[in-house]
């Protein structure tokens, strides 16, 4: 008997050196050794611990592994694991807020970098520089070719009548704009609306880079013939691509018309609204 009253005492000492561990976790514990004549005791915390019987004890050849296998109740083993998986939830949870809040800074002071940028023609003609708006969580980035007329003025992207129907065949996949991240190719505003040359274009690429690694979307989509041209240099033309799936480094990328080009060819918006069902499978699943 002596010997069985030194294993209780030793299984004990493992449950108190186990429990002393979710202390440090915040649990709150029984002195188990205390309440040694209990067979069940509820804590404060509503955690339950079962204890062996002494006829139990007893009548075990070898009490080593008592402690893992019976002196655990399932409901005490449960909330040990709810609470070390909201633990691990809350560390994630803090993790993503600092890692959201990096990029949100990254964006800003990107932005500030070149907002005075000179480094081609367009930066002396322009009124405002058109960096980007919108969420910088979004899964799906928007990238046009060129800021018009009116985004010069408000030195915002696609504000415009394209603008306006970007608008309303985004919300058609059930998101609202400002969850989505939309900039263009170039920042400045070709003079009269030109299509953008390839110094210029150049010269804007690191920008976009840029932003494309730290908003780090599940899907860009690319409006118009330039956009997908300036990251897959040897693709082909839009009315060719319009829908299909690329792969632009470690990005999926999804060419669609631009609609300032939809405006003029009312034909075929039934193919970019074909094409915009496919952005919900892709990036928002």
């Amino acid at each position: 008997k002596k010997g069985s009253i030194l294993n209780h005492k030793n299984i004990l000492q493992k449950l108190e050196n186990k429990i002393n561990l979710l202390q440090i976790m915040g649990i709150k514990y029984l002195n188990i050794e205390s309440n040694q004549n209990i067979d069940h005791k509820e804590n404060s915390s509503g955690l339950g611990l079962i204890f062996p019987k002494k006829n139990e004890i007893e009548s075990k050849n070898d009490n080593s592994d008592f402690f893992d296998k019976e002196v655990l109740s399932e409901n005490f083993s449960n909330k040990i694991n709810s609470h070390i998986h909201e633990l691990n939830e809350n560390e994630i949870k803090s993790k993503k807020e600092t890692f959201d809040k990096n990029k949100k800074d990254l964006l800003f002071n990107l932005n500030q970098k070149y907002s005075s940028c000179l480094k081609c023609e367009l930066g002396k003609t322009r009124t405002n520089f058109v960096f980007g708006v919108g969420s910088y969580k979004s899964k799906i980035m928007f990238i046009g070719e060129g800021p018009g007329a009116d985004e010069d003025q408000t030195g915002e992207p696609f504000v415009g009548r394209a603008g306006k129907l970007l608008t309303k065949m985004i919300n058609s996949i059930g998101i609202e704009r400002q969850d989505a991240y939309i900039t263009n190719i170039v920042k400045c505003r070709p003079p009269q609306n030109r299509n953008p040359l390839d110094d210029e274009i150049a010269s804007c690429f690191p920008i976009l880079k840029q932003q494309i690694e730290i908003v780090n979307p599940k899907l860009i989509v690319t409006l118009g013939n330039f956009p997908a041209k300036s990251l897959i240099p040897d693709i082909q033309g839009i009315t060719k691509i319009h829908g299909k799936i690329f792969q632009y480094e470690n990005w999926q990328m999804l060419p669609t018309f631009h609609p300032s080009y939809l405006l003029r060819n009312r034909s075929s918006m039934s193919m970019a609204w074909h094409d915009f069902k496919k952005i919900t499978e892709l990036a928002l699943r």
